[in-house]
């Protein structure tokens, strides 16, 4: 039993390695040379935990989708759907301010890996968030709390790119921010965008 929370331990060791790698210095610097060197260890210590850069990036991906739906889903209390779009803002500002470089900027770099695996993961797991915020749009539509008009998966991916800018901007600058004062403000822009 001791072995296998060794092992999940240095897994997620690899993964906060790898987030910072990508964000950092780009998804080029994603070797097993390099993971090991900034963790400290050989390579042959790497390899005993992941076959290829492959399996690294789906673990890596796979920690971003459960940090991010628990996110989403945590942060969806409210019987409105307005209010529970505009918590998902606020935590997911606070998720990149506490994290650091994570989900949008590391699915970004990642992305730019040519492994069509990789590609399609990153693609589903988008998808996956877009869905999900895309019905949120649907059932303020039905309520009426929203513009009948706008279009919910455009809109969907408005909010995502919302937020993906503003964290790649952040990223630039030490994420030295106030998520709170940020949510403000887009979320001003946003909720005149869908007419709420």
């Amino acid at each position: 039993m001791q072995v296998r929370k060794s092992t999940e331990i240095r897994r997620q060791q690899i993964i906060d390695i790898i987030r910072n790698i990508i964000s950092s210095k780009g998804i080029e610097h994603v070797t097993i040379s390099e993971i090991a060197e900034e963790i400290g260890t050989t390579k042959g210590a790497i390899y005993r935990h992941f076959k290829s850069k492959r399996d690294i990036l789906s673990l890596l991906i796979d920690d971003i989708e459960k940090t991010l739906m628990e996110s989403i889903n945590s942060a969806m209390v409210e019987k409105d759907p307005v209010q529970n779009l505009k918590n998902i803002l606020l935590a997911q500002l606070i998720l990149a301010k506490n994290r650091r470089k994570t989900s949008f900027v590391v699915i970004m770099g990642a992305m730019q890996f040519s492994d069509p695996i990789i590609r399609k993961k990153i693609l589903q797991l988008i998808q996956k968030y877009l869905r999900k915020i895309e019905k949120l749009l649907l059932s303020s539509i039905e309520l009426g709390l929203i513009k009948k008009d706008i279009n919910p998966k455009t809109s969907a991916m408005v909010f995502m790119g919302l937020i993906q800018s503003t964290v790649t901007i952040w990223s630039y600058k030490n994420f030295n921010f106030v998520p709170q004062k940020m949510h403000s403000d887009l979320w001003n822009v946003y909720k005149q965008g869908i007419g709420v």
